[in-house]
């Protein structure tokens, strides 16, 4: 049976997955994260894979009550994106994203709808 930590980890990772489905991504919860390694011996990163623009992210979502979070630079080792949420406090949910992504597919992205308005 799993830790109470663990099932904690994995109701947040699903409220996260069903709240970017709803915002229209599609996104898939990768199975047993951090505990399977892969045919190269590697760990399995991240809790979800996001698929944005045909490309496949690796997201880590760290929950805490408060706002007791890891480095974040530590939690994108091996990943693409974090989200950081927290039961009190404003923001509720915080996005941490590479430099390198947000430089080649989300400010394109932004820039684009900015100058079809």
């Amino acid at each position: 049976m799993p830790s109470k930590e663990k099932r904690k980890g994995t109701y947040h990772e699903k409220k996260i997955l069903k709240w970017l489905e709803k915002i229209g991504f599609t996104v898939e919860k990768q199975i047993l994260s951090g505990s399977l390694v892969d045919s190269h011996g590697e760990e399995y990163r991240g809790d979800l894979i996001l698929d944005m623009l045909g490309k496949k992210f690796y997201v880590e979502v760290k929950y805490r009550d408060a706002s007791s979070f890891p480095n974040a630079f530590s939690v994108l080792e091996g990943r693409d994106i974090a989200f950081f949420k927290r039961r009190r406090g404003t923001p509720k949910t915080c996005v941490i994203i590479d430099g390198d992504i947000f430089e080649s597919i989300v400010a394109p992205q932004l820039l684009k709808k900015r100058n079809k308005k």
